[in-house]
């Protein structure tokens, strides 16, 4: 697949515009993250965690469009209510696709997805981990991936 290890070796990703498109498309596009050189003192309430360096959306990272020609379902999930789980199978680290998970499971398990899509290849789960969203997206489209910049 095109740019999968190009964007897995980026360090962060930002997640810069997502439209759901008629007939059920998706448009994706993420930024490179970039770490600021300036360190900052980090507060949280009263409690000063020290100096650290800020990670900047507006630098002169990479961008990426991902498309989605269908889906069978997508949800984006605040980074911070993610959770990892050890008995999920994927590859990559940015993004991933997934042969085993509990969103694929919960799709097959509470949707008419296999009664009503008809596909004769496997149904796919894709994720992008970008700071702030977690998009999963379930497909049997491979999606089609430009560099924008």
């Amino acid at each position: 697949m095109d740019f999968f290890d190009e964007i897995n070796d980026l360090e962060y990703l930002f997640l810069t515009k997502m439209k759901n498109l008629p007939a059920n498309r998706l448009s994706i596009n993420i930024k490179e993250a970039i770490i600021s050189e300036e360190e900052q003192d980090i507060t949280i309430g009263s409690k000063n965690l020290g100096p650290a360096k800020r990670i900047l959306a507006d630098g002169p990272g990479k961008e990426y469009e991902f498309f989605f020609k269908s889906y069978g379902a997508y949800c984006v999930v605040n980074e911070s209510f993610s959770m990892f789980q050890n008995d999920e199978e994927r590859i990559g680290r940015l993004f991933c696709i997934y042969s085993k998970s509990h969103y694929l499971d919960f799709i097959h398990n509470n949707t008419l997805v296999d009664d009503i899509y008809d596909y004769d290849g496997e149904l796919k789960h894709y994720a992008i981990n970008c700071l702030d969203h977690i998009i999963n997206i379930v497909t049997i489209d491979e999606p089609v991936i430009k560099r924008i910049c």
